[in-house]
């Protein structure tokens, strides 16, 4: 699973804005992380927050993954060689991530995150590999807190729409670049900021429509037992999912540095039956949990400069503790990140 970095520079600061103006100044350079997200096992899932950055703010990162995994689990939760009979690390993942969050009122933004796909997979007698921009996903967040009466306190309510759209990518090739098809994601994400203390806790439950709509991906005419870089298209039956995440941070040293505890939760509502092929892990149902910590430092946040303070430099490492017809991955996500104004 894929977890992008999102900034928190408003989290606290504009729970408290109204009541406590002047105040924390100090809060603005927390930077929030989103896994992104953009979800199934390999980099796609995105975690949505309950604040908007401010009307004509916008938040960029670009993210380099390290996702490796020698493991697999079963039907049955048990774990098994990802490639049977061949030990090691014979799945990797080395993406790359750009992440845009654009305010365009202080109440609805836009979302975006374009994944470029560096994915190898070994067997025991090929190396597979894949380069190619994935399944994008766009969508957007819309504050509920004005409608709750909540704008003027520490906790913060919204509701996020996403769309997954591949970018016209070979999915029947192996490995492929994602699962070729459209999907929608809607949650309600609720945070609470916990000011005067420069920490936050966020919890976010969806549901995913994974179609079956193919038309922005395509497919190779393939030959079954001579090609062995594409498999059949078989346009498989992807299930619908649920989906928690939850986060909390801490931004001690006048908000120099952000230390997070991350997790989630995806569950498919039908019970894996069909495994999923090794050289080409796209799971068509899937259930497992990531839990992970985050880290960022903000160099230039103690110079009070407009532009450079919200510049940050990140670092994120997952686990799988538990799945079912799964990728039991470790992940490490690198990042820089910046808030420019227009």
């Amino acid at each position: 699973m894929f977890y992008i970095s999102i900034h928190a520079n408003n989290i606290i600061s504009r729970a408290s804005d109204c009541k406590y103006s002047g105040v924390i100044t100090w809060f603005r350079a927390l930077s929030f992380m989103l896994l992104i997200s953009i979800s199934a096992v390999t980099p796609n899932a995105v975690f949505s927050q309950a604040w908007n950055p401010p009307k004509g703010t916008a938040y960029v990162k670009f993210s380099y993954g390290h996702v490796t995994a020698a493991d697999q689990y079963t039907f049955h939760g048990t774990t098994t060689d990802y490639i049977q009979g061949l030990p090691g690390d014979t799945y990797r993942d080395r993406s790359l991530y750009a992440y845009t969050e654009i305010g365009l009122t202080d109440n609805v933004s836009l979302v975006v995150s374009v994944p470029y796909k560096r994915t190898f997979v070994r067997d025991h007698a090929f190396r597979f590999r894949i380069f190619g921009f994935g399944t994008a996903t766009v969508g957007g967040r819309f504050s509920l807190s004005p409608l709750l009466g909540l704008e003027n306190s520490r906790n913060a309510v919204a509701a996020n729409v996403t769309a997954f759209v591949p970018l016209g990518y070979t999915r029947n090739y192996t490995p492929s670049a994602g699962s070729g098809q459209l999907g929608v994601e809607t949650s309600i994400s609720f945070g609470h900021s916990f000011y005067p203390l420069p920490a936050y806790v966020q919890v976010a439950t969806g549901y995913r429509l994974r179609s079956s709509q193919y038309f922005l991906s395509a497919a190779a005419d393939c030959r079954i037992g001579s090609d062995i870089h594409c498999s059949s298209d078989s346009k498989p039956d992807f299930g619908d999912e649920l989906v928690v995440r939850a986060e909390t941070g801490i931004s001690p040293f006048n908000g120099l540095v952000l230390v997070q505890l991350l997790s989630s939760l995806t569950w498919s509502l039908k019970e894996p039956m069909v495994g999923f092929s090794a050289i080409n892990p796209v799971p068509t149902h899937q259930r497992y949990v990531k839990t992970g910590v985050g880290a960022a430092i903000y160099p230039f946040v103690l110079l009070h400069k407009p532009g450079l303070s919200s510049f940050g430099i990140s670092a994120q490492y997952f686990i799988t503790p538990y799945g079912r017809n799964s990728i039991n991955s470790r992940d490490v996500f690198l990042g820089v990140e910046l808030k420019p104004s227009f």
